[in-house]
């Protein structure tokens, strides 16, 4: 009699979770049009730094503390470097914190980064990544972040993102030595409005 119970219940969690899953297929996409980009001109001065992950990662908390849309879905964040990424979250959904974790293999591309999925679980549990790329293209992400789950990938084109108040452009990296090394160029009014 409990077997059969149970059956009921799994497959009544398993309807649940199927028309969750189709309701949140109908909602629209976000529909996000491209901000316009001051060219970053050549003469503005560049520096180039070297990033770990301990560096990474005091920025997502950072940010998280400090900025309301990031701190409104993420509660913690955390990345580890090496030939791939293992990118851990806590994500906010209803008051609680949903940890998930992604591995991504980074790919450097005409001053931009490349993240592609090769993985994603939500606590213990391997998530289909087509469910990932499903809920990451209807989030509210900059313009300049691209999500693709046709090829599974999400791009960070800093090449478009606004140079406020520098712009970031991406050079390499180093999976042995688990640093990623950027050109940061600050343009020139940026320098003038903090002049004293």
């Amino acid at each position: 009699m409990w077997r059969r119970l149970f059956i009921v219940l799994a497959a009544l969690d398993l309807l649940a979770v199927i028309a969750g899953l189709i309701l949140w297929n109908s909602l629209p996409q976000s529909g996000r049009s491209a901000a316009p980009v001051a060219p970053v001109p050549a003469n503005a001065p560049t520096v180039q730094v070297d990033i770990g992950a301990d560096a990474i990662n005091a920025y997502l908390a950072y940010a998280i503390a400090h900025d309301p849309e990031v701190g409104r879905v993420l509660e913690t964040a955390n990345v580890q470097f090496g030939d791939t990424w293992v990118c851990d979250f806590a994500v906010k959904v209803l008051d609680h914190a949903l940890p998930m974790q992604f591995v991504v293999t980074p790919i450097v591309q005409n001053g931009n980064l490349l993240l592609h999925v090769d993985s994603a679980q939500l606590s213990f549990i391997p998530i289909p990544r087509s469910v990932v790329f499903s809920v990451l293209e209807r989030a509210s992400l900059p313009n300049w972040v691209q999500v693709d789950g046709a090829t599974q990938n999400i791009a960070l084109n800093f090449t478009e993102r606004p140079a406020k108040p520098f712009a970031v452009r991406v050079v390499q990296y180093s999976p042995t030595a688990k640093k990623l090394l950027l050109n940061l160029a600050i343009p020139p009014q940026t320098l003038a409005q903090n002049a004293p």
